[in-house]
């Protein structure tokens, strides 16, 4: 469900006035701005993988504080494809998430997925209501749910409210852009190193998950001669 925050009351209360905020807070600076939000479902028996990604290169921003904060609503273990994160990743390199004909799929190609250290990878399960934290440089996946009960993964994403997006967001909503603690930057921050810039997202997105599943279909499929 993308923009939950728009689908029902009780989903802009929790992104905006829980302890969840505090948290963006905590480790973002004083000012924190709402970003976007998504209900991310890895459905049971066989539902699909995410491909390992990085965030930032679909909304990018001045700086790199915008972080991604997943409630699960339901217990999840292992056998549910659980957010496995990559430690540290954030301080390496951004991705190219464009394909050889530069078409956007949202995730690493299989060159780059084969490089880097997935060994170290750390998986996140925990019980309803655990909380998962990641910062939108950080290379992280989902396994595929092989178990009989869906993952339903609540995402709210906040920033620094100095760091200012530099293109639409595919995903945006009506309470894009609130000041949900603190005040307004009157100061754009921007970090030197450089991102990738999305797609125009004006005529619509369909979603990562969905961009992986028709890239995979696209590799999957023959061409008709």
């Amino acid at each position: 469900m993308t923009r939950p925050v728009d689908q029902h009351p009780t989903y802009g209360e929790f992104a905006a006035q829980s302890q969840v905020a505090d948290i963006a807070a905590d480790l973002v600076g004083p000012d924190v701005t709402f970003h976007h939000s998504t209900l991310n479902f890895t459905w049971a028996r066989g539902g699909a993988e995410v491909k390992w990604h990085q965030d930032i290169q679909a909304w990018p921003h001045t700086n790199y504080s915008p972080l991604t904060i997943g409630t699960y609503l339901y217990d999840c273990g292992m056998d549910q494809g659980p957010l496995g994160v990559l430690p540290g990743s954030h301080d390496g390199e951004l991705y190219d998430l464009y394909d050889d004909e530069r078409r956007w799929v949202g995730s690493l190609s299989d060159a780059d997925a084969a490089t880097i250290p997935a060994d170290r990878t750390v998986y996140l399960p925990g019980p309803a209501g655990s909380i998962t934290i990641h910062n939108c440089r950080l290379l992280h996946h989902s396994a595929a749910n092989h178990s009989d009960i869906g993952r339903p993964l609540l995402l709210n994403v906040y920033s620094a409210a100095d760091a200012m997006p530099y293109t639409p967001d595919p995903l945006d909503s009506s309470h894009a852009g609130e000041i949900v603690r603190g005040t307004p930057a009157t100061w754009a921050r921007h970090d030197p190193r450089p991102c990738l810039i999305p797609p125009d997202w004006s005529g619509g997105y369909s979603g990562l998950f969905a961009l992986q599943q028709k890239e995979d279909r696209a590799r999957t499929v023959p061409t008709q001669q």
